[in-house]
């Protein structure tokens, strides 16, 4: 049973490389690798829903990943825990348990790296754990993906409750709650007990709150959430992917309430934080990494914090399977093939490139002219700004001239399907991404 708990600490290392802190955390907890026997894995989940969620979204990247780690092919089914409780056990209400603030107790200052990137936000965070509900509300942290904007959040969350055991303290994903609303009104339910739990809080931390555009019954919700608390002196902890001004088609009287307390940013690591993020997570596995092998991951990877950690448990997830130190050579292996951008791609590279390689000019391809260089030009940016960037259907389409998202999907699609049918299509969108990727190198 040690080798099953070792190998499925190490699956869930490398899954986090392509999953979010939110996602292990919600829906990997209390698994457990319960056999493996001749290639078929039995997870054992805490309940049905973590189960059917593992079951109908990531058997396959479970299946692949212990494939990878045992070099034999895997597969999986799931189970769920039974669960025996004694006949005169007092289950009390739903939401008894301390546990629904949602917090993750490992997130907390402790274990939070501070640098010049995120000093202004720490700082910040810290003086609202002093005086939460008069200084600094509300707090609204922003950053890219992955640089730590959860973990601050629940840093505060823990922070507030080790000083006042007593206080009242929720974390939710902006998702969480208008999910919660919309069951609530769909299955006819009084909003009451889903307004107590949000309401009747003294921290309230949001996260994600980019969610909320262009959704208007939960904008109206959280507006009315939002001046109840404030009105009452609660905290207010928001966190966003943008600055709340950017956030399209969030209404201006919650742009304005956002802004109107403090507004802080967290931006890339530097070399050295890079390096003490690496040194401390490879601790916390207990592990410990060579200067020279530090120095390499961080300097290669320029990618976000998830990022750094995902190639970090791969390089540790693969060291402890195959019982080698983690060498150079190992790691230079692991960074050959992380499958995520490990540089910065603008834009702009990207389709200047294009352009550049079929002789035509930006204007003309954004025109409505359609003969056939043209449109073959538009369609590999297309593709390119997808792959490259990962940026949206609707976003392309507005880099391409305004252009519908079905459309830009319809040119994406007919680029893949011809890259398998013509070699030479294939030939010059291998060159470009070379030359794109030099750029940012």
């Amino acid at each position: 049973m040690q080798n099953e708990v070792k190998l499925w600490k190490n699956t869930i290392s490398c899954l986090e490389t392509e999953l979010s802190k939110a996602t292990i955390g919600a829906f990997f907890a209390d698994t457990e690798l319960l056999s493996l026997e001749e290639g078929e894995a039995k997870i054992l989940c805490p309940n049905g829903i973590s189960a059917d969620y593992l079951r109908n979204r990531y058997k396959t990247k479970i299946q692949d990943t212990l494939t990878t780690l045992t070099g034999k092919d895997c597969t999986v089914s799931f189970e769920v825990k039974k669960v025996t409780l004694p006949q005169d056990q007092d289950l009390g209400p739903i939401f008894k348990s301390s546990q629904n603030d949602g917090l993750v107790v490992s997130y907390n200052f402790d274990s939070f790296v501070v640098g010049f990137s995120n000093r202004l936000a720490v700082s910040v965070a810290k003086a609202v754990v002093e005086q939460p509900g008069s200084l600094h509300n509300p707090l609204f942290v922003h950053s890219g993906v992955g640089l730590g904007k959860t973990h601050l959040m629940h840093a505060v969350g823990n922070a507030i409750k080790e000083r006042n055991p007593n206080a009242k303290v929720l974390y939710s994903p902006a998702e969480s709650f208008g999910n919660a609303l919309i069951k609530a009104i769909q299955n006819r339910r009084p909003t009451s007990s889903f307004r107590k739990k949000y309401r009747m809080v003294d921290v309230l931390l949001i996260d994600d709150i980019q969610f909320f555009a262009g959704h208007q019954s939960t904008q109206e919700e959280f507006f009315n959430t939002f001046n109840e608390l404030h009105l009452a002196n609660k905290q207010i902890v928001l966190a966003s992917d943008r600055h709340p001004s950017e956030i399209k088609k969030l209404e201006q009287r919650l742009v304005s309430r956002f802004s109107g307390g403090m507004v802080a940013d967290m931006q890339e690591p530097d070399l050295d934080m890079k390096i003490e993020i690496l040194r401390r997570k490879a601790q916390e596995k207990g592990a410990t990494l060579k200067d020279e092998v530090l120095l390499q991951v961080a300097e290669q990877i320029t990618g976000n914090i998830r990022q750094l950690e995902g190639v970090l448990n791969q390089i540790l997830a693969i060291s402890a399977s195959q019982n080698l130190d983690p060498t150079e050579e190992l790691v230079a292996g692991v960074i050959k093939n992380t499958p995520c951008p490990q540089k910065f791609i603008s834009t702009e590279d990207i389709v200047q490139s294009v352009c550049d390689h079929f002789g035509i000019d930006l204007e003309v391809m954004c025109s409505k002219k359609r003969s056939q260089n043209i449109v073959l030009t538009r369609q590999v940016t297309a593709y390119l700004l997808r792959n490259l960037s990962q940026m949206s259907f609707k976003d392309i389409g507005e880099v391409l001239g305004g252009r519908d998202h079905t459309t830009v999907i319809h040119g994406v699609e007919k680029i893949e399907k011809n890259l398998k049918e013509n070699p030479l299509l294939k030939n010059q969108i291998n060159h470009l991404r070379v030359d794109i990727l030099g750029k940012t190198s």
